[in-house]
């Protein structure tokens, strides 16, 4: 039996999965995949949702009203983010989230609706809940839900779509970078969340391919040629460091963490005493000396400047 109705879809999708597994083993990610769909799975049950399929990192369900499935996704990021408070290694999450008519049978559904949460997880960050409009209209200006425009994106094989993100954390302040790659969140409970794409990997490997052409061609100076030999040295070490993150939401707690902005250059220290450094442009510079400001602010036990 089949039938057509008005369905939420969500896929939830476990990252750093194919990397853990290499370095972990079968036995130990399948332990892990486990442990998240249990917990994807209490909160289904308990927001009265349905576990339609388990496909190795990720999980699909439904839900019969947009309130329902938005409580549930939350409540998700919500349980996950304290899981990690016990574990050496997180485990984070992106969540896709759309609303629509579907063909529903006994045990999966089909339409679009469904294509188009798969690609929301997709370009979800680590720890990143993506909705389109029809969610927001959905649940309406009444819902006491927080959504953030993300701005339009080309879903694979979908096209253009006008995109946010259901904020499901107590922010004092979040800094988008302009090249898409990174969120940094800071949060009321005072930590400092670092929230990946996954993406990032493909631009690292385009990189590669310039460098590599480039010199095949020989047409750079001696000079230019020896700078680029030494990034082509380094990038198998950045290529893995980028497929360990790449979709991570990682969390650190403040009084670990410091952040400074000089000459156009966002410099975060991490637990590891190892710097990221990010080129901020002159059009987000004064966002992200707010963020810096509150970050600085929240370490002192003083409100963030408004």
């Amino acid at each position: 039996m089949s039938q057509q109705r008005d369905l939420a879809i969500g896929f939830s999708d476990l990252r750093g999965f194919t990397s853990y597994t290499a370095e972990r083993g079968n036995q130990q990610a399948f332990r892990v995949a486990q442990a998240f769909a249990g917990l994807v799975g209490d909160e289904v049950d308990r927001h009265g949702g349905r576990v339609l399929k388990t496909y190795g990192d990720g999980i699909m369900t439904s839900y019969d009203e947009v309130g329902s499935a938005l409580h549930c996704v939350s409540a998700m990021q919500k349980s996950l983010s304290e899981f990690n408070e016990t574990q050496d290694e997180p485990l984070s999450a992106g969540i896709g989230l759309a609303w629509g008519s579907v063909l529903e049978t006994d045990d999966d559904v089909f339409g679009h609706s469904v294509n188009v949460a798969k690609r929301l997880a997709d370009v979800a960050k680590g720890g990143q809940i993506v909705v389109p409009a029809a969610i927001c209209e959905h649940a309406g200006d009444e819902s006491g839900f927080v959504f953030r425009k993300v701005g339009e994106k080309t879903l694979k094989g979908l096209g253009s779509h006008l995109l946010y993100e259901l904020v499901w954390r107590d922010e004092v302040a979040n800094l988008a970078l302009t090249d898409d790659t990174l969120n940094l969140v800071l949060t009321e409970e005072g930590t400092l969340v670092l929230e990946f794409a996954k993406p990032i990997t493909e631009r690292l490997r385009a990189v590669q391919d310039k460098l590599l052409a480039k010199e095949a061609s020989g047409s750079q100076d001696a000079m230019g040629q020896k700078m680029a030999k030494r990034l082509l040295d380094s990038f198998p070490k950045f290529l893995d460091a980028a497929q360990r993150w790449a979709g991570m939401g990682i969390e650190h707690p403040l009084d670990q963490v410091d952040a400074t902005l000089k000459r156009g250059k966002l410099r975060v220290v991490l637990p590891t005493g190892k710097p990221m450094v990010f080129t901020i442009s002159s059009e987000e510079e004064e966002r992200a000396q707010r963020f810096v400001d509150s970050v600085l602010a929240r370490k002192r036990g003083t409100q963030p400047p408004e």
